[in-house]
């Protein structure tokens, strides 16, 4: 190798201008954020649907323990 001959590129990264990379930091940051909005957004869904199957339970328990106290009235 002569003096005037660039070294091999080790690394995809050490050739890129700074303004690309920090694009491509921005895009990555966009796309962790949605995701974690999807994520939060499905973890909402999910505790939605575990309280209504709560609630429903609970509305049948205090339903047969009513039906309970009134038969032992009788």
């Amino acid at each position: 190798m002569t003096g005037k001959e660039k070294p091999p590129v080790r690394h995809d990264i050490f050739s890129k201008p700074l303004p690309e990379l920090l694009d491509e930091i921005e895009a990555a940051a966009a796309d962790a954020r949605l995701a974690a909005d999807q994520a939060r957004a499905a973890g909402e869904k999910a505790a939605e649907e575990v309280m209504k199957k709560l609630r429903k339970l609970f509305l049948t328990m205090v339903q047969d323990i009513t039906e309970e106290l009134g038969e032992g009235k009788k």
